[in-house]
């Protein structure tokens, strides 16, 4: 049951978990973590991009890189570099250091929605409508894939970082990197609007338009697949514990946790977490943990640990939607973002 009391007393109290927080001015896109877990960087929807020491909060660097917008900030697990997306019909890549700009890639598409790294950091992958293409990672076109039916939503790497999955109207695809077509399609006659590879490699979980999770095993065989249903609404916010064990959704004020340890889990009751009052804009797990952040409408962000119900209402309030939440590498910080253009810095209770 809601603890409204206990909401109204979050709402009313100072952050107890922030290191640092400031100010952009705009509405936050994204947010992403250097690899070391140093730096932070921020995108706004007015195309810039901020640069931040993410232990004293010390503004670093700040440049426009994009003229209509961003989209998304990827950073590569290898190097020293990220890729920007924009509304601008370009993919940008920089030095997190210098903010140097060290490639500027054309796109066919007016929006490029985001890009995806591989495991190993040898490539990325973009969405541009139907289209997806891969890069190597100077930013080299490998293969462009245009045989989707509709907007690609979702695109995930396997961890053997040559296989990726996407996912639009009609199902989802597998993709080899320099083959010239798809190697799998999972057919399912529905519009997709989110996609999550589990970690293990054994499951593809698809949001889909009609407010379900629809699942399939990969290897994949005919009638092999399954769904979960009972949604409330449209589920866009979907993530895996790194061990693959839990898997997570949106399910408009509520999170819906799936058990897959051993076996799929049809048949089974999910672990539901009832905290939120309004729509949650964003929810993900801790880097090897089963705690989870997530964040909503109203500003509130709150941590929970999957395995320890009893343990609830921690958390804070921001006062506007959060826009974005983003663990560190380390798993020891959580970035999150507002409307309106906050930036705090947490540690986390866990």
């Amino acid at each position: 049951m809601m603890d409204y009391q206990r909401l109204k007393q979050i709402a009313n109290a100072p952050n107890e978990y922030e290191v640092w927080s400031d100010y952009l001015n705009d509405y936050v896109i994204d947010l992403a973590w250097s690899n070391d877990a140093k730096k932070i960087i921020a995108g706004t929807a007015s195309g810039k991009v901020t640069l931040y020491d993410a232990e004293t909060g010390k503004l670093l660097n700040e440049i426009s890189a994009h003229q209509n917008g961003l989209m998304s900030i990827a950073v590569s697990p290898s190097k020293n570099i990220f890729v920007t997306t924009g509304q601008d019909a370009t993919i940008n890549m920089w030095n997190i250091d210098t903010l140097e700009l060290l490639n500027n890639i054309a796109s066919n598409s007016q929006w490029v929605n985001f890009v995806e790294w591989s495991k190993d950091g040898k490539y990325f992958t973009s969405s541009e409508g139907k289209v997806v293409r891969v890069f190597n990672e100077a930013g080299d076109i490998i293969n462009t894939f245009d045989q989707h039916e509709s907007t690609v939503c979702g695109i995930q790497w396997k961890q053997d970082s040559y296989v990726f999955a996407t996912a639009c109207y009609g199902g989802v695809r597998l993709f080899e990197v320099g083959r010239e077509k798809d190697i799998n399609f999972f057919e399912w006659s529905n519009s997709m609007l989110s996609l999550s590879w589990s970690p293990d490699g054994k499951f593809i979980g698809c949001g889909t338009q009609d407010s379900r999770v629809h699942f399939f095993p990969v290897p994949y065989e005919n009638g092999s697949d399954f769904e979960m249903s009972g949604y409330n609404g449209k589920v866009k916010l979907m993530d895996w514990t790194t061990d693959s064990k839990y898997f997570l959704t949106n399910c408009w004020n509520e999170i819906v946790i799936w058990k897959f340890a051993g076996k799929s889990p049809q048949g089974q009751v999910p672990i539901s977490i009832n905290t939120h009052v309004e729509r949650i804009t964003q929810v993900s797990f801790q880097k090897n943990s089963a705690c989870i952040a997530s964040g909503d409408e109203m500003g509130f962000v709150f941590f929970h640990d999957t395995e320890k119900p009893s343990i609830k209402n921690i958390g804070t309030c921001l006062s506007q939607e959060i826009s974005k939440l983003c663990w560190s590498p380390d798993g020891l910080n959580l970035a999150a973002s507002t409307a309106d253009g906050k930036l705090v810095i947490m540690r986390t209770p866990f």
